[in-house]
């Protein structure tokens, strides 16, 4: 069994107005990725991040296409010993389409353009209507999967999102739902905290925005085989073809993501080392919640000490 390092590219994340200020004026691949990702879509990104309004910030056709920036120039700012014998890299939700462009196969401006389609498209859907996620957290995983059944059954909206740990998972649904998952959680002594902003990520309630993504997106035939394998966020299996890394990016609307799943998979395949890259904390502090990878080496790159210090290990 072969040792070697994965690479992963967290979900998007909510930017409050200063959030990583720091890395723009530290790392000059920042300010100008940024700039890139605004030609890419005729958008001025750097306007929008120096924005003072929170809900600005946090709109979808701008959090992720600045999500995406952020975090590609915090790959390529890497030390050399950190980008050595990478074997996999992957993302969690927005983190894949990141994933798949450091990976080389989609290239910067059509990763930006894509998350941006994604963003509007799921706008115009959900425009309206109170959908979206709830984290939950020191929760049973059966027990939470019975009060979905439970939510459905009722006549309710609602299904799992992500399950990134051993007993931590995302849900999305409709309001009220969400709001019953939440009372359910803490209840039984865990937690559930909805999501500020985003769709009901994840889920069949994405039908809609599946079918049109897959119809609008007009970077599909520029995506290529991937330098390095791509860890699909869904099935933790590798995409190793263009067409399977198209299929994964479409059908994930509709999919839960297994992230634990996952981590998990890359470490029986060999890993030991992984390197986390931000904007965000989310995954580096996953790896507390899976009793599997406790033990893992993970580096965080998301913030500008990380670069200026080295690394900051640990989770």
């Amino acid at each position: 069994m072969s040792s070697g390092t994965a690479i992963l590219f967290n979900p998007q994340v909510a930017m409050r107005p200063g959030d990583y200020r720091d890395l723009f004026e530290t790392l000059p691949l920042v300010p100008r990725l940024l700039k890139d990702a605004s030609c890419a879509i005729d958008v001025d990104l750097t306007e929008a991040f120096h924005s003072a309004d929170a809900d600005l910030v946090n709109q979808g056709p701008l959090i992720r296409p600045m999500s995406v920036a952020l975090a590609i120039a915090l790959y390529e700012s890497l030390p050399a010993e950190h980008r050595e014998n990478v074997e996999y890299v992957a993302g969690l939700s927005l983190g894949q389409i990141t994933a798949a462009a450091a990976a080389g196969a989609l290239d910067f401006a059509d990763a930006v353009r894509t998350v941006r389609t994604m963003a509007t498209i799921e706008d115009e859907v959900f425009a309206g209507r109170d959908y979206g996620s709830t984290f939950c957290y020191c929760v049973d995983l059966a027990a939470i999967h019975s009060k979905i059944d439970e939510l459905t059954e009722q006549g309710l909206e609602v299904a799992p999102c992500a399950v990134t740990g051993d007993d931590q998972m995302v849900v999305s649904g409709e309001g009220t739902a969400l709001t019953s998952i939440n009372e359910f959680a803490a209840a039984r002594g865990g937690v559930g905290v909805r999501i500020p902003h985003g769709p009901p990520g994840h889920s069949p309630m994405l039908a809609e925005a599946e079918r049109r993504f897959g119809a609008e997106w007009a970077e599909a035939s520029r995506v290529v085989d991937p330098r390095v394998p791509l860890i699909c966020n869904m099935r933790s299996t590798s995409l190793s073809t263009a067409e399977e890394v198209r299929e994964a990016i479409i059908t994930q609307y509709t999919r839960t993501v297994y992230w634990a799943k996952g981590i998990e998979n890359l470490m029986e395949m060999g890993t030991d080392r992984f390197v986390v890259v931000g904007p965000g904390h989310f995954i580096a502090k996953s790896f507390r919640f899976m009793s599997l990878a406790k033990k893992a080496e993970v580096v965080r790159f998301d913030q500008a000490s990380s670069f200026l210090q080295g690394s900051e290990s640990g989770i």
